[in-house]
């Protein structure tokens, strides 16, 4: 067991859910680590310079970031990869990859916090779902210095939150257009495009099959709601639905200790 995958996740993440699926993809067996925003500087400062998360230790082999963990696992587990065989395919889903990382996941991340920050009570359970038993106790004490460098990280202020809400629209009229005529993004079959347009729309769908359904949350923030149901109604987000459900694989994880 010493030498079993360690895959170093908030529960919440949607980067961090895009490499948990592909860990679960690929029928990787692996060890889930949950870390508490804040708390996890910790933990990252053993691994990497920087406290990004998601983050795979295998062996002696430490992989920071979703796209890289991504490509480790198509060289690992090259049975069916994926990034697409056809050169001009895997070039359209890497050029997809790249633009949903930047413009749903980004996106929807400052959309969040620009609610969420305003009731930090409802971010602190939120980010305690799956976490270690002592999440409650490090909140009390360090809630309000985590919003604040939570803020300032991903710039969230009115302006930028409009400029998202603009760059989602235009990413979700496109997608629903390339919907209309195509079942996947990138070639003929399911690849790293499309996970990653599931797994970072998953913060607006709250989808059954997503890991945090297993930590039943019913508090919500209607702002929050209410802004985001434009996308939820969409072509593209019953595509992320039908995603989850048939091509979700069952978890490989069991839980570690932080």
């Amino acid at each position: 067991m010493a030498s079993l995958a360690r895959l170093y996740v908030f529960t919440l993440s949607h980067y961090c859910e895009k490499a948990r699926w592909a860990c679960d993809r690929k029928g990787m067996p692996y060890r889930l680590v949950t870390l508490l925003p804040g708390a996890h500087l910790v933990t990252m400062r053993r691994f990497a310079r920087n406290s990004q998360v998601p983050l795979l230790v295998h062996g002696r082999q430490v992989i920071q970031d979703s796209s890289a963990i991504i490509d480790y696992l198509d060289s690992l587990y090259p049975a069916e990869p994926l990034t697409p065989a056809d050169p001009a395919a895997a070039a359209s889903a890497r050029a997809w990859e790249a633009e949903l990382d930047r413009e749903l996941g980004e996106t929807v991340r400052r959309i969040f916090y620009h609610h969420a920050l305003q009731h930090p009570r409802y971010l602190a359970a939120e980010y305690s779902l799956g976490g270690p038993f002592w999440s409650s106790w490090f909140y009390a004490l360090a809630l309000r210095p985590v919003v604040r460098a939570v803020g300032k990280l991903y710039e969230v202020t009115p302006e930028n939150v409009a400029r998202d809400l603009a760059r989602l629209e235009s990413l979700f009229a496109r997608l629903d257009r390339h919907f209309a005529a195509h079942r996947y993004l990138a070639g003929e079959t399911f690849s790293r495009a499309d996970l990653t347009l599931a797994a970072l729309a998953a913060g607006l769908l709250r989808p059954p099959e997503h890991p945090a359904s297993r930590f039943p949350n019913r508090t919500v923030l209607p702002s929050w709601v209410e802004q985001i149901q434009r996308f939820r109604d969409s072509a593209t987000a019953e595509r992320v639905r039908e995603l989850y459900r048939d091509e979700r694989r069952v978890s490989q994880a069991s839980p570690a200790p932080a």
